[in-house]
């Protein structure tokens, strides 16, 4: 079990009062003691032998007393304090007898009241390795705080006390807490979601049968488990006819079975995973029943071949075959998304993240109204570097109400949890009514020098006109790894272009048809952030590759166009410095030129031909000229901006070590950018004709 959930738990009970009798109840197939502890206005009560053998998932309730005594509580008498259930098997195993008034004086609920106290006023938790989990499911974001800070005042760190719903209302509650870390992230990788799905497993005695247990309180039984289970009816047949009567008898409680009794949305105590559950409740579960109403007069051979035929059934019902297959990607995506309640936010079955929201929360701290803050106990150096920037940022007179931190995932790193090389913070100040958002990225290479090459390239071109938002470099130890750079940017709000939602093309109006002014409006943008493309010489240091349109680094904003009447894509922003000067010859010469010019040429020619066969309501021809437009327009931007202060730009000298060769990579950009504008038609017909259209 978890020591110390044990070891908070058991200095509580030493300073509490062991009440004499002890409690004997029939639960979840079997006679139960349960003895109980009151502590000040709270009382603790434990399953017999609970504390040599908790498991994990073995259920934790928690109910206000005021809930269980309705009658005194509405009298006008002050009725104070928690009791807490400890138990194995699942959350009902001891709030149903709680909730009937079996424990002690601990409730006096009127029968038809019993279902909405469970439903709404008990906190379901789990032990889960060394934590405590707070299932919410239709439990209110107040009641779901209150246990969360009574759990801590047992003396559980604030990190050991996590949430496993993501519900809209308590994530908006954790945020302005700065504490979404504490509510259970979605995973991105299958290593994740397998972990999870790992840390779901649950075995209820005596039954034998492995589950999964979901947030929402019910318990997956998956097509292999079940073939190893129905194995056994074989090897050890008395024990498998106690685990089928366990499974699918009645219960002498109410009277269901775990397989019939609802528990969530279509799910059931108990679900078949994979099949549908209308499926399961009139195919599956009248099998077994059939079974257990047999499972006397069979022998153990017939029991066993009566169950290897339940197992193909419920192989032939299931929605996709893949599901069979423990290791498959369909099995792992499929399981994760039961487990963790995601199957019932949509009917899509897809994980597709959108661009940086693929990303974890992560320890910070919680701002007070005094404008001080406390620091999470797990919060790292580079997050309190992080929160000591944003506070430099804030006015006189204003205070940050809330921060969080966020590390946004890579399918690329393979890193732990808060390695990675970006984050993003989103806080708010009093006096603005939205929350500001900055980006932090880690420099790929440690040395000062790079650093200083790295923003030296974004003021530079910033000058110039490109689209690089304002960077502010920071440095700081970690560890023992001597200094290390990161840089700070505002997060450009918008969508990137390789990632557009099909929304985004359509009109305001409504229907399904795209709007051709939108579909000409995002390549017009790319045709400019194509001329800064070219203008920075953006390279892959890999492959060296031209970044264009692949990566999803230039960032598409959306908003209200006044000419147009109607929303419209307003702007393109570069959010990536990778590749920046990274043209490797700095030759200033017509074969240099010319190879430069159909490198990137080619690069464009192929976003241009893709987006074009994507979006067929406008033609290739029309597609290609909106694009050249931004382009030549872009191109005369940042030239005359380049003419305007010619002497500063062509007598500027960088403070980076040579090491890096801004001063000649800068010389090259300079010649090569006034060559781009003088041959702005040249460059169009080079594009025209690697889409083989005419020449202009």
């Amino acid at each position: 079990m978890s020591p110390l959930f044990r070891d908070s738990l058991a200095f509580v009970l030493s300073d509490g009062v062991r009440r004499p009798e002890t409690v004997r109840v029939a639960s979840w197939g079997r006679q139960r003691e349960f003895s109980a502890w009151d502590f000040d206005d709270d009382t603790f009560v434990l399953e017999e032998g609970i504390w040599e053998r908790l498991a994990n998932k073995d259920p934790v309730v928690i109910v206000p007393k005021r809930d269980l005594l309705p009658a005194r509580a509405a009298s006008g008498e002050p009725v104070y304090g928690n009791v807490m259930t400890v138990s194995s098997g699942n959350h009902a195993v001891a709030a149903l007898p709680l909730l009937k008034g079996q424990f002690w004086d601990l409730a006096d609920i009127p029968a038809a009241s019993a279902s909405d106290v469970l439903r709404k006023a008990a906190v379901c938790c789990n032990v889960v390795s060394d934590a405590i989990e707070i299932s919410q499911r239709d439990v209110g974001t107040a009641r779901v705080v209150d246990a969360d800070s009574w759990l801590q005042g047992l003396g559980l760190p604030m990190d050991r006390v996590l949430l496993s719903d993501r519900v809209d209302e308590t994530l908006d509650a954790y945020r302005r807490r700065g504490q979404e870390w504490r509510i259970k992230p979605l995973a991105w990788t299958r290593a994740e979601m397998e972990q999870a799905i790992a840390a779901a497993r649950h075995t209820l005695t005596p039954n034998g049968l492995v589950y999964h247990h979901n947030v929402k309180g019910v318990f997956f039984v998956t097509h292999s488990r079940v073939v190893d289970w129905a194995a056994t009816a074989a090897l050890d047949p008395a024990r498998f006819r106690e685990g089928l009567r366990f499974l699918a008898a009645p219960s002498p409680a109410d009277g269901v079975s775990f397989l019939r009794r609802p528990k969530f949305g279509p799910h059931h105590e108990v679900e078949f995973f994979g099949v549908a559950p209308q499926k399961a409740a009139t195919k599956l579960v009248p099998l077994v029943e059939d079974i257990l109403a047999a499972s006397d007069s069979l022998s153990d051979d017939e029991l066993a071949a009566r169950m290897a035929a339940f197992a193909d059934e419920f192989r032939s019902l299931l929605v996709d075959p893949a599901l069979a297959d423990e290791t498959s990607d369909a099995f792992v995506e499929s399981l994760y998304r039961s487990i963790t309640g995601e199957v019932y936010q949509s009917a899509d079955g897809a994980i597709a993240p959108a661009f940086d929201d693929r990303r974890t929360a992560l320890p910070g701290a919680t701002y007070l109204y005094d404008g001080s803050y406390l620091i999470h106990p797990t919060a790292d150096g580079r997050t309190e570097a992080i929160l000591a920037y944003i506070e430099s940022l804030v006015s006189h007179g204003d205070r940050i109400e809330h921060a969080n931190i966020y590390e946004i995932r890579s399918e690329t790193e393979d890193v732990p949890l808060g390695g990675g090389k970006t984050r993003e913070i989103v806080y708010k100040t009093a006096w603005n009514p939205l929350p500001h958002r900055l980006i932090e990225k880690r420099l790929s290479q440690r040395s000062t020098g790079y650093g200083t090459y790295t923003m030296t390239r974004v003021e530079a071109f910033r000058a110039l006109g490109v689209s690089y938002g304002h960077h502010r470099l920071l440095a700081r130890h970690d560890g023992g790894t001597g200094e290390v750079h990161y840089f700070v940017r505002e997060r450009y709000p918008g969508e990137p272009f390789g990632q557009l939602p099909a929304s985004c093309f359509r009109s305001a109006a409504g229907g399904d048809a795209e709007d051709p002014q939108i579909v000409r409006a995002i390549l017009r943008l790319m045709g400019a952030a194509a001329a800064e493309h070219l203008v920075l010489k953006k390279l892959s240091r890999s492959t060296g590759r031209s970044l264009f349109g692949r990566e999803g680094k230039e960032i598409m904003e959306f908003g209200y166009d006044m000419a147009a009447r109607k929303e419209m894509p307003l702007r393109v922003r570069l959010c990536s410095i990778r590749g920046t000067m990274g043209w490797p010859c700095l030759d200033c010469t017509e074969e240099n030129l010319d190879a430069l010019f159909g490198h990137f040429a080619e690069a464009f020619a192929g976003v241009v031909r893709d987006y074009a066969a994507a979006h067929p309501c406008v033609t290739l021809a029309d597609l290609t000229g909106e694009f050249l437009d931004g382009f030549n327009a872009k191109t005369s931007e940042i030239h005359w901006n380049y003419v305007q202060h010619r002497h500063e730009f062509e007598s500027y000298s960088s403070p980076s070590f040579r090491d890096y060769q801004f001063d000649e990579r800068w010389r090259f950009a300079l010649w090569s950018l006034a060559e781009q504008n003088r041959r702005l038609p040249e460059f169009g017909n080079r594009l025209r004709s690697l889409l083989g259209l005419p020449s202009a």
